[in-house]
């Protein structure tokens, strides 16, 4: 399973490189994809990283799955982009992976019309819990079919282990975490 993970100015940083670096480990293939136009972007806390293709070189029939690291202004930023908006139409409707965390269920996925009415999670904040309408659960993540949501930093953990299982499965998982004392 190859899955692109989209980073958009003012992303959440643990989201996007624990999650990242947790796939990695675990023999997930995880491509990053700017929105800019050189590979160069900056997260939420000015942590800058260089990602390896930007949206214009995307073909999304390479990757099985997309993922939506939050942040406020990230997440902003890729619902403001239509073509990450189609990305996900694209995604959501073949069955593919959609992972959002934090402010971008909220933002990204409700602005793709993938929400409300599925089972989510999101950031607590009570603007974004609403967005999500009656499918919001207070949960750390939420797995519904193809999508998976989290709700923020400190949960990149649960997000990541939860798209394990769904490329690699439960063992994978369990390895994966146990190598990386993240298992109890």
């Amino acid at each position: 399973m190859a899955l692109v993970m989209l980073l958009a100015n003012g992303f959440e940083e643990i989201e996007a490189l624990g999650t990242l670096d947790l796939l990695r480990r675990a023999g997930v293939e995880t491509t990053t994809c700017t929105l800019n136009t050189t590979p160069l972007t900056l997260g939420a806390h000015g942590v800058a990283v260089e990602a390896e293709l930007c949206l214009t070189e995307l073909d999304s029939a390479r990757f099985d799955g997309v993922i939506l690291p939050g942040g406020l202004d990230g997440s902003r930023n890729l619902a403001a982009t239509q073509g990450v908006l189609e990305l996900i139409r694209e995604y959501d409707a073949a069955g593919k992976l959609v992972c959002a965390i934090c402010a971008a269920p909220a933002l990204v996925l409700t602005a793709a019309g993938l929400l409300p009415g599925r089972p989510a999670t999101c950031y607590p904040a009570p603007d974004f819990t609403a967005a999500l309408g009656e499918g919001y659960r207070r949960e750390k993540a939420v797995v519904s079919g193809n999508l998976i949501t989290a709700e923020g930093p400190g949960r990149f953990k649960d997000f990541a282990r939860a798209i394990v299982v769904k490329a690699k499965g439960e063992d994978a998982a369990r390895q994966t975490f146990a190598d990386a004392l993240l298992e109890d």
